[in-house]
Formats: C-alpha cells, sequence, structure tokens
C-alpha cells in the first residue's frame, strides 16, 4: 500500500487525538494498529483517526464535521460499483442497529481519483452503564490480494480480542487483567494468571530485566518495542516484542503499568531468513566479483597457462573446494591431457593421468558434451575403475564440466574435486558453466595466438633456411665459373665442371618448385592432370628422380611390386614426385650404407604402397607432426642434407587429391620409419600407351627467336644456347624494343618476359597478335611469375605457353618440338 508523506499524517493524529475522548491505553493500541483506523460518534461525527487511515484516504479529514461524516475519504462504492450515501454506509447501519459488521467490501476513491479496495470492520462503543457512545472502524487495504487473507485473520482477530497479550499490573509486578490474546499467547487462562506475579512467565535469568523495567516504569517511562523471551504454560519459549507504559492515577501518580506483549517468533524466523537470503546474496555477489576479476585477468593475458590456472582458481573458489584439474582432448582416440591442477602432487597427477580412458566423469563429459556429476565416488558404478585413484588422491565427489567451443566443439574438461560427498547447488552449476563458457573463449585466443607465434617462428625459420638452401648451389655456381674461365681448355675438367653446375641448378629449381606447389596447396590451385598409368611406370619415375640421391649416400634399395599389374587413374608425374620425396626422406635419414625398402600391395580395391627405412627414425611426439608445412624432425640432419621441410606436406597433400592418404609410422629414435601410402584401384583400367616415351622425330628444322628479357644476363645466355642449336637468335631489353626487333627480324618464336620496363609483356604480346604477320608467331611467356593468375593473364594476352624460370635443356628442346609442327601447321 502507497504511504504519503508520514508527517502531515502524524500531525493530523496527534490534533484529532488531542481531542479525542478515547481510552488510552485504546488509542494507542489503534495508533499502532498496522490498519486504517478512526472512530464516530453517535451522530457519525469524526472524533478520531490514525496515521494509517490518513495514508488509506491519501487526505487527513476535518474532525466534527457534519460533512465528513462516517469516513473520511472523498467518494466510496459497494465491490459492484455502486456509490454509497453516508447515511447508508456500515458505520451508520451498526450505529443504529448497535452490532458488529465484520468483513464487508467497499472501493475507496480518492481526491487523486485513485481507487483502493479494503475490508470494513465496524463496532459500537459503549460507555461504563452500557450505552452506545459511537462506533470504532477498521478498515484493511486490501488492493494486494497477495496479503488480503493474512490481514483479515489479523485484523479479525484484532478486533474481536486482540491476537496481542494485553496485560496490566501492579508496580510491584502483580497481574490485574489478562486478556484472551494472552490466554492464546502463554497457555495460563485469566483466572490462573490474575493475581500472580508477572514472573509466572518470565525465565529465571530474566527476572533482572523485570526489575528494571520496572524501575524505569515507576519513573515514568514507557517502553516500546523491547524484543525479550517469555515462558508459556507448557515450557515454551516465546520470543515477544514488548511495549509497555505506565498507568497513572488522577493525580498523574504512577499506580501500575499495561504491557501489550506480541509473539514475533515469525518476525525472528523471518529475520533468520531474510539475514539467510543476505549472505547468499553476499555469496553471490562475491562469486560474480571472481568471474569479474576472473576475466579482467585472462584478458590481460594471451598465454594459455595462466588462463587456464585462473580458469581453475575461480571454478573451485565458487564451488568451496582445493582440487580441481583442466583437460584437454587429444587425438581422435579419446585421450585426455591434464594441462593444469591444483591442490594434486606430482605424483598424484601421474596416477590421474594414467587412470583407465573408459570410465569416470570426465571421459562421459566429454563423450556426451555434457556436466557430469558424480556425488560419492564410493557409490556410483560409473566411477568403479577410478575408486582406487580416488582413494589415493583424498577425494569423494567430482564435478565434470565440458569445456565446448562456440562451434559445439568439446576441447576438454573443467573437474573440480571434494573431499567428502557432495552435490553441487544449481546456482554453482550455473556459476561453474558460465566460467567455463568465458574460459573456452579465452582459451582459443590463447591457442590462436599461440598459433600465429608459432606461425611466424616457423616463417622467421623457414627464411632462414630458404636463404641457406639457395646459397648453398650458389657457391658451387661461382666456383665453376671461375673454373671454366681459368681451365676452359680442359675437356676433362669442362665437364666435371658442367655437371656439377647442371646438379646444383637442379636443386635450385626443385627448391623453387616445392615452394610454387606448396603455394597452389594452401589456396587449392594445384591441378592434377590425371591419366591411367601403371604403378611400375609410377615407381620408376620416382626411383630415377631419387637416384642420385640414394646411390650417392650407398645405400641398397628394395622393390616389391604386385605380380599383377596395377592401374591408377592418377597424375604421373605428381604421383612419382610423391615417392621421390618419400624415398629422398628415406635416403636424407639413413645413414650411409642403409636399407631402403619400396613394397605395395594390392588389398581389395584399393592399393598400399610402404616406403621403409632403417635410419634415424620418429620420435612419438613427432608423429603428428611430421606432415606440418616446415616442420623439421632433426635440424641438423636437415639442414646438412638440403631441404626446405615441406616434402612431407606436399606429398600429403597430393595424395589426398587423388583420393588417397598417407601415414607415418615408427618404433623410435634409431629404428627406422615407414611412410605408406594407400590409393585408390583403377578397376579395369588399361593405358592405351604404357612404354611412356614418345617416338622420336626428326631433326629440328632452324628457326627464327626473338629473346626479351631485361636481365640482359638471362637474355644472351639462352641465346647462346639456342644459337648452339643451330637456330637464328636476336634479343631485346625492354618491352619497346622488343616490340620494333619483333616488327623487324619477323620471328617465328619469341621467348618474352612480362615483367619488361617501358612496356610490359602482355601489351608487346597483344601488339604482336594486332599484327598480320604476327599471328602465327608462337609466344612463349618466360617468367618467375608462376601463379594460376599468371597463367591466365598470359593466355589472355595472347601468348601460346607459360613457363617458369629456369627453363632447363630437356624442357627446351621438349619446347621446341612442340612449336614446330604447330609453326608448320
Amino acid at each position: 500500500m502507497s504511504q504519503p508523506d508520514p508527517d502531515p499524517a502524524a500531525k493530523s493524529s496527534a490534533a484529532g487525538a488531542a481531542r479525542s475522548p478515547l481510552d488510552p491505553q485504546f488509542q494507542r493500541l489503534l495508533d499502532i494498529l498496522p490498519a486504517a483506523a478512526y472512530t464516530c460518534d453517535t451522530e457519525g461525527l469524526i472524533t478520531y483517526y490514525n496515521p494509517q487511515a490518513v495514508a488509506l484516504w491519501g487526505r487527513s479529514p476535518r474532525l466534527h464535521d457534519p460533512t465528513e461524516r462516517f469516513y473520511g475519504s472523498f467518494r466510496m462504492f459497494t465491490s459492484e460499483g455502486t456509490p454509497i450515501r453516508h447515511e447508508d454506509y456500515w458505520m451508520a447501519l451498526e450505529l443504529h442497529q448497535d452490532r458488529k459488521s465484520h468483513g464487508s467490501e467497499v472501493v475507496i476513491e480518492r481526491d487523486d481519483g485513485s481507487r483502493r479496495t479494503a475490508l470494513v470492520y465496524a463496532s459500537p462503543l459503549h460507555d461504563a452503564d452500557g450505552s452506545l457512545t459511537g462506533a470504532v472502524n477498521v478498515v484493511v487495504d486490501v488492493t494486494d490480494r497477495g496479503q488480503s487473507e493474512i490481514a483479515i485473520a489479523r485484523l479479525a482477530a484484532i478486533v474481536e480480542s486482540s491476537d496481542d497479550a494485553i496485560v496490566s499490573k501492579t508496580l510491584d509486578g502483580t497481574i490485574e487483567s489478562w486478556n484472551s490474546g494472552a490466554e492464546r499467547l502463554f497457555g495460563y487462562s485469566a483466572s490462573e494468571a490474575i493475581g500472580r506475579s508477572i514472573t509466572l512467565i518470565i525465565p529465571p535469568e530474566r527476572l533482572d530485566e523485570e526489575r528494571q523495567i520496572l524501575a524505569r516504569l515507576k519513573r515514568g517511562e514507557r517502553i516500546e518495542h523491547f524484543d525479550t523471551i517469555r515462558v508459556a504454560k507448557d515450557g515454551r519459549r516465546i520470543s515477544i516484542s514488548l511495549t509497555t507504559s505506565p498507568v497513572h492515577d488522577s493525580q498523574g501518580r504512577v499506580i501500575g503499568a499495561s504491557k501489550v506483549a506480541r509473539d514475533v517468533g515469525a518476525r525472528k524466523e523471518a529475520e533468520a531468513a531474510l539475514a539467510s537470503v543476505r549472505d547468499e546474496l553476499a555469496t553471490q555477489v562475491g562469486d560474480l566479483r571472481r568471474l569479474h576479476e576472473m576475466s579482467t585477468r585472462m584478458s590481460n593475458t594471451l598465454e594459455l597457462q595462466p588462463i587456464l590456472d585462473e580458469a581453475l582458481r575461480t571454478t573451485t573458489a565458487i564451488q568451496g573446494t582445493d582440487l580441481g584439474l583442466i583437460y584437454f582432448c587429444e587425438g581422435d582416440e579419446g585421450r585426455l591431457r591434464i594441462v593444469a591442477s591444483l591442490g594434486f602432487d606430482a605424483e598424484m597427477l601421474e596416477q590421474v593421468q594414467r587412470a583407465p580412458v573408459g570410465a569416470g566423469a570426465c571421459v562421459k563429459a566429454v563423450e556426451g558434451a555434457q556436466r557430469v556429476v558424480i556425488e560419492d565416488v564410493e557409490r556410483d558404478p560409473a566411477f568403479a575403475g577410478h575408486r582406487e585413484v580416488a582413494r589415493r588422491a583424498g577425494f569423494r565427489a567430482v564435478h565434470s564440466t565440458p569445456l565446448v567451443t562456440r562451434s559445439g566443439r568439446v576441447i576438454g574438461v573443467l573437474s573440480t574435486h571434494f573431499r567428502k560427498p557432495y552435490r553441487p547447488t544449481e546456482r554453482q552449476i550455473e556459476l561453474v558453466d558460465l566460467c567455463a563458457r568465458q574460459a573456452v573463449d579465452f582459451i582459443e585466443n590463447a591457442r590462436l595466438y599461440t598459433q600465429l607465434r608459432d606461425a611466424d617462428r616457423q616463417k622467421d625459420e623457414f627464411m632462414a633456411i630458404l636463404a641457406h638452401e639457395l646459397r648453398n648451389p650458389l657457391a658451387p655456381v661461382r666456383n665453376a665459373l671461375e673454373i671454366l674461365r681459368r681451365d676452359q681448355d680442359n675437356p676433362a675438367s669442362v665437364s666435371q665442371t658442367r655437371a656439377m653446375m647442371e646438379r646444383q641448378i637442379e636443386q635450385m629449381v626443385r627448391l623453387v618448385d616445392d615452394l610454387m606447389d606448396a603455394s597452389r596447396i594452401s589456396r587449392n590451385r594445384l591441378v592434377l592432370r590425371k591419366e591411367q598409368v601403371e604403378l611400375s611406370t609410377v615407381i620408376q619415375r620416382a626411383i630415377e628422380l631419387s637416384r642420385p640421391q640414394i646411390e650417392g649416400a650407398g645405400h641398397a634399395l628394395e622393390v616389391h611390386l604386385p605380380a599383377q599389374r596395377v592401374f591408377l587413374d592418377a597424375d604421373p608425374t605428381r604421383l612419382a614426385q610423391v615417392f621421390s620425396n618419400l624415398l629422398n626422406n628415406a635416403a636424407k635419414f639413413t645413414p650411409p650404407g642403409g636399407h631402403l625398402e619400396v613394397r605395395a600391395e594390392r588389398e581389395g580395391s584399393s592399393l598400399r604402397i610402404g616406403v621403409r627405412d632403417d635410419g634415424a627414425g620418429i620420435p612419438p611426439d613427432m608423429l603428428s607432426n611430421v606432415f606440418e608445412m616446415f616442420t623439421q624432425v632433426d635440424r641438423s640432419i636437415e639442414r646438412s642434407q638440403g631441404g626446405l621441410g615441406i616434402g612431407l606436406s606436399l606429398a600429403r597433400s597430393i595424395v589426398g587429391l587423388h583420393g588417397g592418404t598417407l601415414e607415418a609410422h615408427s618404433e623410435g629414435l634409431g629404428r627406422g620409419s615407414e611412410f605408406v601410402v594407400h590409393l585408390p584401384v583403377l578397376v579395369g583400367g588399361m593405358p592405351a600407351n604404357t612404354n611412356g616415351r614418345a617416338a622420336s622425330g626428326p631433326a629440328l628444322p632452324r628457326r627464327r627467336i626473338l629473346v626479351v628479357d631485361d636481365n640482359e644476363d638471362s637474355a644472351e645466355s639462352l641465346a647462346l644456347v639456342l644459337g648452339l642449336m643451330g637456330h637464328e637468335v636476336r634479343t631485346a631489353h625492354d618491352g619497346n624494343q622488343g616490340f620494333a626487333s619483333a616488327c623487324e627480324f619477323r620471328p617465328e618464336l619469341v621467348f618474352l618476359d612480362v615483367g619488361l620496363p617501358l612496356r610490359n609483356g602482355y601489351e608487346v604480346a597483344r601488339a604482336i597478335r594486332a599484327e598480320e604477320w604476327g599471328k602465327s608467331v608462337f609466344l612463349v611467356a618466360l617468367t618467375g611469375w608462376g601463379q594460376d593468375e599468371d597463367k591466365r593473364r598470359a593466355a589472355d594476352a595472347g601468348f601460346n605457353l607459360h613457363v617458369v624460370k629456369p627453363l632447363n635443356p630437356g624442357a627446351l628442346e621438349s619446347l621446341l618440338a612442340e612449336v614446330a609442327p604447330r609453326n608448320g601447321a
């Protein structure tokens, strides 16, 4: 019920009280009554009203005013909405009939137009002779129906014969009056109590309290709302609120006391409940503060371990325990690895980590992607396989919460442990879920940061390796040039030097090709040129590619192929590259004089090809990483043998594009390794030409060839090679010069760099194609750019072919063989 400003009400009540003829004790009772109360004389003129009446009416009526008869509200209606006249109001009717009226419902309209629903309790008042002197009306606001029944019951008891114990006594403590409320509260009837000492209901340990109260009363003091304990007839101790007022005679002397005792046991229980709620709220605020602090500390770091430790500390604090673990999921076998712990020593962590997989709260939380609560590990059958570990670790209950990413992937478990059987509350579960969700977000960020940092480190290492690997071939090439300059008349020296230069240049080309393939694969741009090919042809090509490295290390190589011919739908060049990489890897990591083996076996509709060695082997913790880009198991061997650490990654990607898989196996360091390729077999396939060679054609005719390149050494060296092959060659070194030379020379074939000054190669190609004589010219884009986009741009500009530098002599001869018939046509 809304309350107006209490000051005006108090003033009006005080004014009304001053002019009221009511008995002082009765008036005090009405003043403290928790409902609106007022009195009228026999004419219906208001003689008294309490503050609660002002609050109900929203106004202070005038006392003894004929216009304010029977009630002090602005207007009044029945519960059906019919207006009630003054003379028809229940209080007027009760005065005329001299009887009580309990529980009539009315609607009160206040000056501001608002309405309140109330129950009316009207009772006649009589003097000592029994003559009617007026009436008292108690009005209970029941607008809030949730409290109506309590209010009605309380008011009925007060009006009929107050629920409160009203007792009067002499100054020596002798009981003089004892109402029905006292009978109900303390269990003594009036006849049993009157005439006896008030100590009848006072506990022995509180007798001094009564003496102090009597002393204060003798001084004329009023004691209000004094909480104490009294004893009922049946021995029950009752919490009461005691208000004691002195009673004066006509000369103003204190001759006794009147006390009102109210049972406040329910209030005490409510206060206790309130204190419990307050404590609970304090606990919740503390938990929310912990979560906020956890989030703040996590947001200040990108390192994974501090985030895990903070999540574990916060979760255990919320649940009131000092034992906890965080696991991460590893691999596809359902393994869990402890990554953070609290309260467990190293020996116990090792035992917990070795606990059997497939049972226990943590594994079940991962499998079901939902929390698992084991209230007592000794009783729960789901924990049977872990009881001995739990006993040694000293815990009896487990609460495991899965760590689930926003995409729904379970990455681990947050597990809290309790030393006694325990069931977390719903509030604790909700807070732990919130903690887990926050932790997962920060864990994912930290993992991403770690991956980026590792990728950056790998990039730096790779660039260092790349620089090392590119410099290695340059040193012998530079030395070879000096040898040719000083000893060019020695055929043996020239032959040996040329072979050395060819080997080093091939090494550089292989490094660049690997880089280009890695780039294409990372962007899903690697295109396979599949055909029907026999397995033996692929393996033979791979062995030919790897033979120099195998023979150079003095390794023995065994090859075991199925007795029947096996055909594949594959890109023979790319597949040969895979097995060559595996053979090179085996040769590289096997000490000189080792043994290598290639064994292929048919397994239904698939083929298993294993490349085994008896070399250095692979540590168990590296088996899952060997296929990662730029990964090197042993950098000292890798760098001494050469390589960028991308061969295995390329091999796995190429095998995957063929619909197969590549696996690594090793029993550990020094025990060799095996790489196994699984490929689908082409059932019923038969290649049209199985010899793998094109028929030799007639000698190539002499051609007019123009080489345009801004790198003069590159242009002149290619022109020199072409000239030694018998062709007529001219060179140019920028776009304008290239187009002018083409117009004058009218070449049949043009090697045209695309990155030319003044006019790029694409523009030169379009200009040549625009000429009538240029429509039949064979244009080759010879460039260092080898991406798919570069090839597309070259085709759009009119180039017949896109070739990546450097062009080795064998490829050059093949290109010229292709040009001859096309140009002749």
